[in-house]
């Protein structure tokens, strides 16, 4: 699910858009990542099975009206702010590494506020990392315009 909206504005902040974006879980039973290129290519006729759980991965953002970058991680319970003009610091950030990196490659201009969420617990082996990849690259790839298809 991925929508753009319009949002009213806040008492001490102005959003403009709000991009919501989520991810099924995957359990692998078996086949791992099989059915990953270049994998596959190594063990014809191989098969994965796997299902998707209803334990979802989600991310919001909030366009801001500042050159602020805030990024918060409601299930981990770790919150961060930085500025458009250090984004190239993100590559090095160790706080909420994997959305850091997300969001270094993808270069936004223009300041917001990302809230992730995961319902899958941390290291419980559900794809949860995995799920939260797809759906920040889903709202940040929004946020930039769809520059990937």
């Amino acid at each position: 699910m991925l929508f753009g909206r319009g949002v009213e504005s806040g008492k001490d902040q102005r959003y403009r858009v709000l991009i919501e974006s989520s991810a099924p879980t995957r359990v692998d039973l078996a086949g791992g990542t099989i059915d990953i290129w270049p994998l596959y290519l190594f063990h014809p006729g191989a098969a994965t099975v796997n299902f998707a759980t209803s334990l979802r991965a989600s991310c919001q953002i909030k366009t801001r009206d500042d050159g602020r970058i805030v990024l918060e991680s409601r299930d981990r319970k770790v919150a961060f702010e930085t500025e458009l003009a250090a984004i190239e610091d993100l590559v090095r950030e160790e706080r909420l590494e994997l959305i850091s990196k997300l969001v270094h490659f993808f270069k936004p201009t223009t300041g917001f506020h990302l809230i992730a969420n995961s319902l899958a617990p941390a290291g419980a082996g559900l794809g949860g990392s995995s799920a939260l990849a797809i759906a920040c690259i889903g709202a940040l790839n929004r946020l930039v315009g769809n520059r990937y298809d």
